[in-house]
């Protein structure tokens, strides 16, 4: 039985996906966990601002670091490096989607609370990164493919077959 691999990609293409890959997803997590700790609405930086802010119009700063955005960001920026272990990328383009659903999210509580509030540099940069692993996700590293092919056996052709008939 004889085995053959095949591959569909050059080394280089492969190496440069993954080099591509490894860098979006770093730079996206790096802007998740940066992020998280800049200014996000009036001056409250992420780990302060109240996770309520997702399902309600309400702009409250907590004590409770587990409890806030700028928490639920960085969780997602550690999900996104742990999906670079996965063949795939699935794992780091659902942490990028969520980020950008937690983005838009605050943002529409913002927009909704009284006071005229604006959105401050983390929550843009939580935006780019959310962004950035979400295509570096879409680099997913190529598998090869291994194909088994059956040894050929030999046949043999009777004497009298070969020869044309005599009319």
């Amino acid at each position: 039985m004889a085995v053959h691999t095949s591959s569909t990609t050059s080394k280089t293409g492969m190496l440069g996906t993954i080099a591509a890959r490894s860098v979006l997803t770093a730079l996206g997590a790096a802007g998740l966990i940066v992020g998280a700790f800049l200014a996000f609405v009036q001056d409250i930086v992420g780990t302060r601002l109240s996770w309520s802010i997702f399902y309600r119009a309400s702009v409250t700063e907590t004590d409770s670091f587990f409890r806030t955005v700028g928490a639920v960001m960085i969780a997602l920026g550690l999900v996104a490096l742990v999906g670079l272990a996965m063949h795939s990328g699935w794992l780091t383009r659902i942490a990028g989607v969520l980020g950008i659903v937690g983005v838009v999210l605050v943002g529409i509580g913002v927009y909704r609370a009284p006071g005229g509030q604006t959105l401050d540099v983390g929550l843009w940069i939580c935006l780019a990164g959310s962004a950035l692993a979400l295509i570096g996700g879409f680099f997913g590293v190529p598998r090869r493919g291994v194909v088994t092919v059956p040894k050929a056996t030999p046949t043999t052709v009777p004497e009298d077959a070969t020869t044309a008939p005599s009319s």
